[in-house]
């Protein structure tokens, strides 16, 4: 059961990840839902779930979506587990999210702030 749940979840990010590199938010969001609503009781794919948010809001911040970086790290602090969490996933979303923030401010004061 729990090597199928895993190897359900990793189907499923290869099917709607084609999504997301299209650019197309609006069909993406209802699968990401989807797709986070996995099994949630599981540590192990709370922990996929937590890295692959990061990944989608990093990819986010190199094309210059600010907001939509920003609104996956909301997604995964609203949606995963912190009890499945170790320390280095934690750590992995902090530090995107003070990269998105950095970004945004330079973004709004008109700073050049590099690119992830």
């Amino acid at each position: 059961m729990a090597r199928d749940s895993r190897k359900a979840f990793t189907e499923r990010v290869k099917t709607i990840d084609p999504i997301f590199k299209l650019g197309d938010l609006l069909a993406f969001w209802p699968a990401l839902r989807g797709l986070v609503r996995m099994a949630p009781d599981r540590a192990d794919l709370s922990r996929k779930k937590s890295h692959y948010l990061v990944s989608l809001a990093a990819r986010s911040l190199r094309r210059g979506d600010l907001q939509a970086a920003a609104r996956f790290l909301d997604y995964a602090d609203s949606r995963v587990n912190p009890e499945h969490l170790t320390p280095y996933f934690v750590e992995e979303r902090r530090r995107w999210r003070q990269q998105v923030e950095k970004t945004l401010l330079a973004a709004k004061t008109g700073l050049k702030e590099p690119k992830p």
